[in-house]
């Protein structure tokens, strides 16, 4: 008699203990595999950043906390973003006296997909101009614009960037 037909839980059960071992391990198994794929997939354009109502808040808590300052702040929706639940539009610069500014629209949506479908209707006009980006940050729409070198509006872009902005 081998050792493999001597050990214990081989000869209980007829190999029963064998089968479920096996079967345990193959659920694990796929449990990871299925883990890993919904992870891979389930990223919309920007899984991170604010949500909710305070999204608008937050993103211009963010732009401050870059060491930039907010000289106005308009709280009206961009006109091309009918899905939209809040909207701001932000004039943004280093010094407000006399610097450079760039000027962030953002806009909210209660869901992923009006938010990626509106991102993906302000890329077509803003790609002409190469000043202008478009990011999804959260549940918001950002369109950053500034001048042609403009350092403002590259900070934003940066900040949104790093922040898990796409």
């Amino acid at each position: 008699m081998s050792v493999i037909e001597a050990h214990p839980r081989r000869t209980k059960g007829g190999g029963f203990g064998d089968v479920v071992l096996i079967v345990l391990l193959a659920g694990m198994a796929l449990a990871v595999v299925v883990t890993v794929v919904v992870i891979a997939s389930g990223g919309n354009r920007s899984p991170q950043g604010p949500r909710g109502a305070g999204a608008l808040d937050a993103l211009q808590g963010d732009i401050t906390a870059a060491g930039l300052v907010v000289c106005s702040r308009t709280d009206l929706a961009d006109p091309r973003a009918t899905d939209a639940v809040a909207a701001r539009t932000l004039v943004v610069a280093a010094p407000c006296r006399g610097g450079q500014t760039a000027t962030v629209q953002a806009d909210a949506f209660a869901d992923d997909a009006d938010r990626d479908a509106a991102a993906r209707s302000y890329e077509g006009p803003e790609r002409t101009r190469t000043s202008t980006t478009v990011r999804t940050y959260g549940d918001l729409v950002v369109v950053v614009g500034g001048g042609a070198d403009d350092v403002v509006a590259d900070r934003i872009d940066a900040m949104l960037l790093a922040k898990g902005a796409r």
